[in-house]
């Protein structure tokens, strides 16, 4: 039997257009749902093909629950396209600015966090540091189950070659959510991706990312130079350890941060999060 081509998948229909990708909802020759990733008509081009392909490459590297399989690339020959399982859910962006709220995001918060601690770490041990760590990247189903995605931008960490001759790097990554070192040109490493992931929990934790700014320039130099405030300061419910760990994450200095997600998710998982448990307001609330 032959292999199948992306021919042999059924689109039915685009469920979600980013700047440079879109995601089809597809059925597989096997008739499976799944997701299919390709670069918009209108942004074709070698760059974001090999965006593309990068992308399929790095993720085909991880087997973890907490991160989106990528199944399949077809490299042509119209258009290359990914294969993804198919996930039905919403990001965590989405879900956090809700102006309904999302009970699921304030209920079960600890288990969300600890989703996404393990899927970034999976990561990092498979010798990877994402650069993107944003909550648009964090998809979460109503079921509850988180799924890290979008590896564009993954890189390895640069060797001792690259660590000991200057470079100027180029700056990745989105600006509410840059570490310093990035904005600086330096290399990477995973607590780069530990202070992305400080700047996505307190977004999650009170709608809004430590820092924000009309102007480009001033944003950046937020990041650079000044202090985040308290996630308190958004939401009086948090306790002073999730503060601690949310702005030791947020560190200026990457020494200073936790050296690696497995810190953060030690830490995560032997503290409270809220002053007074939403789940047990809720559970309150049910009763009447």
């Amino acid at each position: 039997m032959p292999p199948a081509d992306i021919i042999d998948y059924i689109q039915e229909a685009v469920i979600w257009t980013g700047e440079t990708a879109e995601i089809v909802r597809a059925r597989s020759p096997q008739g499976q749902r799944v997701a299919l990733k390709r670069i918009r008509r209108d942004r074709q081009s070698r760059t974001n093909f090999r965006s593309l392909a990068h992308e399929a490459r790095v993720g085909s590297s991880f087997d973890h629950a907490n991160i989106i399989n990528v199944l399949d690339y077809f490299s042509g020959p119209s258009e290359p396209v990914m294969v993804m399982e198919f996930f039905p859910s919403r990001n965590l962006k989405v879900r956090s600015h809700s102006p309904t709220g999302d009970e699921l995001l304030e209920t079960r918060t600890h288990n969300i966090l600890e989703q996404m601690t393990l899927g970034l770490m999976h990561v990092h041990e498979r010798g990877f540091i994402h650069m993107d760590i944003k909550p648009e990247n964090f998809l979460l189903s109503d079921e509850g189950l988180v799924k890290l995605t979008d590896f564009a931008i993954t890189t390895a960490p640069p060797g001792l070659l690259r660590r000991l001759v200057p470079s100027r790097r180029r700056i990745a990554g989105t600006r509410p959510y840059i570490a310093p070192e990035t904005l600086l040109r330096r290399n990477p490493d995973v607590r780069t991706d530990i202070y992305s992931f400080g700047a996505t929990v307190f977004e999650v934790l009170t709608t809004r990312p430590p820092f924000t700014a009309d102007n480009r320039d001033e944003l950046l130099h937020m990041h650079l130079n000044q202090q985040p405030p308290w996630p308190w300061t958004y939401n009086k419910n948090l306790t002073r350890e999730i503060n601690d760990l949310v702005l030791m994450m947020l560190a200026k200095d990457p020494n200073r941060r936790p050296q690696d997600m497995a810190e953060v998710y030690a830490r995560l998982r032997r503290i409270k999060i809220y002053v007074d448990p939403p789940e047990a307001a809720a559970a309150k609330e049910s009763k009447r």
